[in-house]
């Protein structure tokens, strides 16, 4: 059974890019407001996923891409 907060928003299947997301009843009550500015009141310029190189590290990329994807969902950085 999941955790549902009590706006209703439901935790028992959360993926972030198809990765099942793992949280404790705690870890998710922290999530309140998210998606408000960050405290300085300003959100920072949309952040572009890794390109380029001599040398691509395919698991890192999509971890990486994972971060920037949380961070534009919490309202951080701005979406693309």
């Amino acid at each position: 059974m999941g955790y549902t907060h009590h706006d209703g928003i439901d935790a028992k299947n959360l993926k972030i890019n198809g990765t099942q997301v793992t949280a404790s009843a705690a870890e998710l009550n922290k999530l309140d407001n998210a998606g408000a500015k960050v405290a300085s009141g300003t959100q920072a310029t949309h952040i572009a996923n890794p390109t380029g190189g001599t040398t691509t590290d395919a698991e890192a990329r999509a971890a990486i891409n994972s971060i920037l994807t949380a961070l534009e969902a919490f309202g951080i950085t701005a979406a693309s």
